[in-house]
């Protein structure tokens, strides 16, 4: 563990002013999607190994009265 710390501040020493941060070392550009809410349409493959379902909605024993 000492060892990892002495190298990181050996790592502090490098003189970076002007140096822009980068987060890759390849150039990319993320995928944007638009941001919406939907059921992703797939309420049917859900449900279909439930035991019980009714109306895209798994049925289930009442538990609390």
């Amino acid at each position: 563990m000492n060892s990892i710390l002495a190298f990181v501040e050996e790592l502090s020493a490098v003189d970076v002013a002007g140096v822009e941060p980068m987060t890759s070392v390849m150039p990319m550009h993320l995928y944007e999607r638009p941001d919406v809410v939907n059921d992703g349409n797939i309420a049917e493959a859900i449900v279909a190994n439930a035991p019980a379902s009714e109306d895209h909605f798994f049925v289930v024993p009442k538990v609390v009265e």
